[in-house]
């Protein structure tokens, strides 16, 4: 089960994955597992590194056979830019320096293939909008010693702090707040004690407004006209990590950027076949399974999809009970749409 664990937590944020597959034994559901997570989660590149080819003799046709069904797979899944090499950890081969000792790939070694990957920003803040999720309201509290010029922009100071989830915020940008949809101007931008012209993901910044809102925690500032409409419902994947199992009709809590609501699940729609890779009907869901569902929530929230954006389109499924982790989730679709 922790395999799975660190495979989602690892790949939500990844620009690149490395999967070791051991020679002797090619492609395992362990394997397809892992493959479906990173289909899903979108991870710009994956490297497939066939380990322990020195305990096959460097044979050719062994590795071929391995690198066929990889991408079988890959392929069925929609993946591209998958790279397979051929590797020994113990010994190095073709992990730093290529080895002659696999005179037949011609291909980069593991190193060399890191190196030379196209640097992927986490988030392309050429496309996608300012998100700002409100983690802190800053007020002064308690006696504080200010200059006395600088006592009434003291009084009056509030800031709404967080990380940028996506995109670039500059000072006069109108911006808009979810929930409520009110709109207005970006007056400041505060970072450690000093004030920036702008700010952009993943930068921990507080922001200045125009207009005193009604804003709290878990509230989402975002470009004006970008924010989706609010919404209670939303269809899902699931990657359920925790023994007990899913079923429709579980009350759990759903913890989208900073705001955690409660949700029920209204069904179970599917659950992933790993050989297959194709959706099969499902009773519920059990550890390590990937699946479908369709949650309702107990107040809207501004949702988009994963594939619009990977920050906002991702939330955690949390036992109100124990506060455990149970799934890691991504939106594939909201009621709103």
């Amino acid at each position: 089960m922790q395999y799975t664990r660190n495979m989602v937590t690892g790949a939500t944020t990844a620009d690149a994955v490395i999967m070791l597959i051991d020679a002797r034994k090619g492609v395992l559901e362990q394997t397809r597992r892992h493959l479906s997570v990173v289909s899903l989660l979108r991870v710009p590149h994956v490297i497939i590194a066939v380990n322990k080819i020195d305990l096959l003799g460097y044979d050719e046709s062994a590795f071929a056979a391995v690198a066929a069904s990889v991408r079988a797979v890959t392929s069925e899944l929609g993946l591209d830019a998958v790279h397979v090499l051929p590797v020994s950890a113990l010994v190095g081969d073709n992990v730093v320096d290529r080895s002659p000792r696999t005179p037949w790939y011609d291909g980069p070694s593991l190193l060399e293939l890191l190196e030379s990957l196209p640097v992927v920003d986490e988030v392309d803040t050429a496309i996608e909008a300012f998100r700002l999720p409100v983690q802190l309201v800053l007020r002064p509290q308690g006696a504080v010693a200010v200059a006395p010029e600088d006592a009434d922009a003291f009084r009056d100071y509030r800031a709404y702090a967080g990380q940028v989830a996506s995109g670039t915020v500059r000072v006069g940008d109108r911006v808009s707040v979810a929930p409520g949809g009110a709109t207005t101007v970006v007056t400041g931008i505060d970072f450690a004690g000093t004030e920036l012209t702008e700010a952009f993901a993943p930068m921990s910044v507080a922001l200045r407004l125009a207009d005193d809102l009604d804003i709290a925690r878990g509230a989402v500032i975002g470009a004006a006209g970008t924010l989706p409409e609010s919404t209670k419902e939303l269809t899902a994947s699931l990657f359920w990590l925790d023994p007990r199992a899913l079923k429709p009709g579980d009350r759990t809590l759903v913890k989208f950027g900073t705001s955690t609501v409660q949700a029920l699940v209204a069904a179970v729609t599917g659950r992933l076949n790993l050989d297959t890779l194709e959706l099969e009907p499902a009773a519920g869901l059990e550890v390590n399974d990937i699946g479908e569902v369709a949650l309702r929530l107990a107040a809207p929230l501004p949702i988009e999809t994963f594939t619009e954006n990977r920050r906002s389109g991702a939330f955690l499924v949390i036992n109100a009970q124990d506060g455990a982790t149970l799934a890691a989730g991504i939106v594939t679709g909201s009621g709103a749409r």
